[in-house]
């Protein structure tokens, strides 16, 4: 599996419209894509301007076909659009091993 992590960091007191369009716009559209496996928002605590977004893939060829669609460029770019200011940092992961517990969170 194949995980990109997207750092971002909202414009003092935008995070709520930030979360919106991940949630409404972002998520569903990425969600499209072969080769996808979920997403995951996370708002960072001790400061509500950052969040990292985490999406999950078969494939480091997945993210990469998805990329060439221009979805997810395309995504950072309305981001940054949609809300102006906020900044933007990807990192990506081959996943090496996992586990999951048996209760639903």
């Amino acid at each position: 599996m194949y995980v990109q992590i997207i750092t971002l960091q909202a414009p003092l007191g935008k995070i709520n419209d930030l979360r919106q369009f991940i949630a409404n716009e972002y998520i569903p559209a990425v969600s499209k894509s072969p080769g996808f496996v979920s997403a995951h928002l996370l708002e960072q605590v001790d400061d509500r301007d950052s969040a990292k977004l985490i999406t999950y893939w078969e494939s480091q060829k997945a993210l990469e076909k998805a990329n060439t669609t221009g979805l997810l460029l395309g995504t950072d770019t309305g981001i940054i659009a949609r809300i102006p200011g906020t900044r933007i940092q990807r990192q990506s992961y081959i996943m090496q091993a996992t586990s999951q517990s048996s209760q639903t969170i």
